[in-house]
């Protein structure tokens, strides 16, 4: 209800000011609580399992499956938000913006954030002898029972679940926009009918989803075989379009248009989005 109010407001007066808002706060939230934790006892056996790299597993094809599986999924490869809001830049706008710097940028705050997060968590889970593996039983069942245990542990909880409800509307925001937009785009719909549409459809499985056991059979059957076809369907403009125009467009903003070698690389990952798919039906899902 909250992001489909959001949304409602439209991108500048809603999407824009709500994530210049919530995506700093989340950085801040995680900060504080990064620099909380590092002063528990054992804390530096986190720090440890986080940092202290085992080069044997490179030689393990496993360890390679499972990192594209984490980049696909972070980057959210698999959704159309990127393509919804690419579209909204005018023409005028657009010749002066750098797409390829700014995809490098959101690459570059993904993986920070990712880091952050895990100094903020793996340090308080070695503290209190709980499994790193833990998968999503980590967040919502260990920390909190880890947070009922720690000094001021209240306040821990408290700013690490308005740190994830941030992360989550800002998620969600970007899921529904996708779907909302292909609405007003495609029937004769207003931005507040479509959102509120799409805003029922998802809130109503969510009432079901309450327990664990639900969401993960739920999320699998979307993130394993839905997800990844979806990506696949997009990624082939490459193929369709052709890299001439696709370069074109990556020009704007450049002195000169990317070289042959993001042609052969662009290319090249449609079928790493296919290796994405096949691979993640055959572990029952990767990343």
């Amino acid at each position: 209800a909250v992001t489909a109010a959001i949304l409602i407001f439209g991108v500048a007066s809603g999407i824009e000011k709500l994530s210049k808002v919530m995506m700093p706060a989340f950085f801040i939230l995680f900060l504080i609580i990064a620099v909380r934790v590092a002063f528990l006892p054992g804390a530096m056996e986190g720090y440890l399992y986080l940092l202290r790299p085992d080069w044997s597993y490179l030689l393990n094809p496993e360890t390679w499956v499972m990192a594209m599986g984490q980049a696909f999924f972070s980057l959210s490869i698999n959704g159309a938000g990127m393509l919804i809001y690419g579209s909204y830049c005018d023409p005028i706008v657009t010749d002066k913006t750098l797409v390829l710097v700014i995809s490098q940028s959101g690459e570059t705050v993904d993986t920070l954030a990712a880091l952050l997060a895990g100094f903020a968590i793996l340090p308080a889970v070695f503290a209190f002898g709980i499994d790193p593996t833990s998968g999503p039983q980590l967040m919502f069942v260990t920390l909190p029972q880890i947070s009922q245990q720690m000094p001021g542990g209240r306040i821990f909880a408290l700013r690490l679940f308005v740190s994830v409800f941030f992360a989550g509307i800002t998620s969600l925001m970007n899921m529904l926009e996708a779907c909302g937009e292909a609405l007003t785009s495609t029937f004769p719909l207003s931005r507040t009918v479509s959102t509120l549409l799409v805003g029922a459809a998802a809130f109503l499985p969510g009432l079901f989803l309450e327990s664990l056991a639900g969401m993960g059979g739920w999320m699998d059957l979307i993130t394993i075989y839905v997800s990844p076809f979806g990506a696949l369907v997009a990624v082939c403009i490459y193929f369709v379009l052709g890299m001439k125009d696709i370069r074109a467009e990556l020009a704007l903003g450049r002195a000169r248009a990317p070289g042959r070698l993001f042609g052969i690389t662009a290319r090249f990952y449609v079928f790493l989005t296919v290796a994405v798919w096949i691979l993640g039906i055959a572990y029952g899902g990767i990343g």
